[in-house]
C-alpha cells in the first residue's frame, strides 16, 4: 500500500471520528441555546414568545438537522466538514444574538474555531472564517446591537474582531500542517515497511514454486521458508507498532504544545481566560502522562514478546507472554475483533523456550484475527477469546475466534506445511505448521475445536515441567 493510500486511510479515520463529535456538540448547543434563550427572554414585550426563543428552536434546529445528517449520510467527506465548519459558526452568530452580543458569547467563535481544528484541514478554517466575517459585517450594518450590544459601535470594532480570528487562524493552520507533515511521515515508514513486507512475501512465493519441483532441495527451503515467516511477523508487527506508538505520541505532542502555549499567556490573561487555563494545563499534563503510560506498556508487551530464546528452557509465566503478545499484535485486530483475557491468577510458569512459544501465540491470533475478518462483513466486529488454566501437571492456553469455522474437509489438513485457505500474498501455510513442531518439541500438544458458522478454539497445552 503506497504512503499516500495509508494517510488517506487515517485521514478518513480520524475524520469520521471528528464528525461524530461534531453531532453530538451541535446537538448539544441546540439544547443549550433553548434553555438559555427561554431563561433569558422567555416572552415578548406583548407578553407573546420571544423572537429569541424562537430563533433558537427553530434557526437552531436548521443549523443542527443539516450538518448532522450529512455525518451519518457522508461521514469524513469534505462537503461534511465543510458544512459542520459554516454550521458551527453560525451557531457562535446565534448564540452572540440571543445574548445581546455580549462579549463573553465571542469567545465561542474562538473555541469553535479549535474544534475545527481536530480534523487537520486548513481549508475548513478558511469557510468557517468566511461565514464569520460574512455574518459580523451584514450585522454590523443592518443590527448592530445583535453583534456588539450597542446600536452605534465604533467603526473599528469589527477590525478588532477579525484581527483576533485572524490571529487563531493563523496559530491552527500551523498546528494543522504540522500534524499532516507528522501523519505523512508516519504513513511513509509504514508503508515502507508493508513494501520490504511484500517483497519478501513475493521472493518466498517464488521459492516455494521451485521447492516442489526439486525434491531434493525441498527440507533446506522449507527451513528457509519458515525463518522468513517469522520474519514477515516481525515486519507485519513494526508496522502495527509504530502506529500504535504514533497515536499517544501525537496527543503527548499536543498536550506539550497547549501548555507551553497556555504559560506564555499566563501573565497577560485576564481573569477568565487564566481560570480556563488553570483548569485545562492539570487535564492536558494528564492526558500527556496517559499517553507515556501507553508507550511504556507497548515497549515492555515488546521486550517480554521478543525474550531471546536460550539453549536450555527456563521458567516462564505464560500469563504474561500471552498478554504482550495481544498487546504487540494489537493492530492486527483491533479493526475487526475485541479481546476478552481470562487468565489463571493461580497459573504456574512453565519450562520452555519463551521466543518460541511467543511465536506459537502470535501466530494462532493473527490466524484468529484474519478468520473474524474474512467472515465477519465491514463495520462489525467479532471476539477473541483467550483463556488458561492448570489441569494437573499441565498448563492449557485456549484461543477462540468467532470467525466462519473450519470446514470438515479440510480439518485433517490445518496442521501441513503449505496447507493455506488464504490468497496468494496474505499468508505462506507455514504458521500453525510452526506451531505445532514447536508444541511437539515441548512434548505437548496443539489442537482445536471448530464450528462451521459459530467459530474455532486452538488449544495449547504445555507440561509445567520440561520434557526429557
Amino acid at each position: 500500500m503506497t504512503p499516500e493510500r495509508h494517510l488517506a486511510e487515517s485521514l478518513l479515520v480520524h475524520r469520521v471520528k471528528t464528525d461524530r463529535m461534531f453531532a453530538w456538540l451541535l446537538a448539544a448547543q441546540w439544547f443549550f441555546a433553548i434553555v438559555l434563550a427561554f431563561m433569558l427572554s422567555p416572552y415578548s414585550a406583548s407578553g407573546g414568545v420571544h423572537f429569541h426563543l424562537k430563533a433558537a428552536v427553530c434557526i437552531g434546529g436548521l443549523l443542527t438537522g443539516l450538518p448532522i445528517t450529512l455525518t451519518v449520510m457522508r461521514p469524513g467527506q469534505w462537503e461534511t466538514r465543510h458544512m459542520v465548519a459554516a454550521s458551527q459558526m453560525l451557531w457562535s452568530a446565534l448564540l452572540i444574538m440571543i445574548t445581546g452580543g455580549r462579549i463573553e458569547t465571542h469567545f465561542h467563535i474562538f473555541g469553535s474555531l479549535a474544534f475545527l481544528a481536530f480534523y487537520r484541514d486548513w481549508r475548513v478554517l478558511v469557510t468557517a472564517t468566511g461565514v464569520v466575517v460574512a455574518d459580523h459585517l451584514a450585522r454590523g450594518l443592518m443590527w448592530p446591537d445583535s453583534v456588539y450590544g450597542a446600536s452605534n459601535p465604533e467603526w473599528w470594532r469589527f477590525l478588532e474582531h477579525a484581527a483576533w480570528v485572524v490571529f487563531e487562524d493563523t496559530v491552527l493552520v500551523v498546528m494543522c500542517r504540522q500534524s499532516m507533515r507528522e501523519m505523512r511521515v508516519s504513513a511513509s515508514r509504514q508503508a515502507s515497511v508493508e513494501t520490504e513486507v511484500q517483497l519478501r512475501t513475493r521472493e518466498l512465493e517464488a521459492s516455494l514454486a521451485h521447492v516442489k519441483q526439486l525434491a531434493a532441495t525441498e527440507k533446506q527451503l522449507e527451513v528457509e521458508l519458515r525463518q522468513a515467516q517469522k520474519l514477515e511477523s516481525v515486519g507485519r508487527l513494526a508496522a502495527g507498532i509504530a502506529h500504535e506508538i504514533n497515536t499517544p505520541i501525537q496527543y503527548i505532542g499536543d498536550s506539550l504544545a497547549f501548555v507551553r502555549e497556555a504559560i506564555g499567556d499566563l501573565p497577560t490573561a485576564d481573569p477568565e481566560e487564566r481560570d480556563y487555563l488553570d483548569a485545562q494545563i492539570p487535564i492536558a499534563l494528564t492526558r500527556g502522562l496517559d499517553g507515556i503510560a501507553r508507550v511504556a506498556r507497548i515497549v515492555r508487551s515488546m521486550k517480554v514478546f521478543a525474550h531471546p530464546d536460550q539453549p536450555e528452557m527456563t521458567a516462564v509465566d505464560l500469563n504474561e507472554a500471552l498478554a504482550s503478545t495481544f498487546d504487540v499484535a494489537r493492530n492486527e485486530y483491533k479493526y475487526v475483533a475485541d479481546v476478552d483475557l481470562a487468565l489463571a491468577s493461580d497459573l504456574p510458569s512453565v519450562c520452555c523456550h519463551a521466543g518460541q512459544i511467543n511465536q506459537v501465540f502470535l501466530n494462532l491470533v493473527v490466524n484468529a484475527a484474519h478468520a473474524i475478518g474474512d467472515a465477519h462483513p465491514a463495520g462489525t466486529r467479532g471476539r477473541i477469546a483467550a483463556t488458561t488454566r492448570r489441569d494437573g501437571d499441565s498448563v492449557v492456553i485456549a484461543i477462540a475466534d468467532s470467525g466462519a469455522g473450519i470446514p470438515e474437509a479440510i480439518r485433517d489438513h490445518v496442521f501441513e506445511p503449505f496447507f493455506t485457505t488464504k490468497p496468494v500474498g496474505k499468508g505462506t501455510g507455514q504458521g500453525l505448521a510452526i506451531a505445532h513442531s514447536v508444541i511437539d518439541r515441548h512434548r505437548g500438544s496443539l489442537t482445536f475445536e471448530s464450528v462451521v458458522g459459530i467459530g474455532t478454539t486452538f488449544f495449547v497445552r504445555l507440561p509445567i515441567t520440561a520434557a526429557a
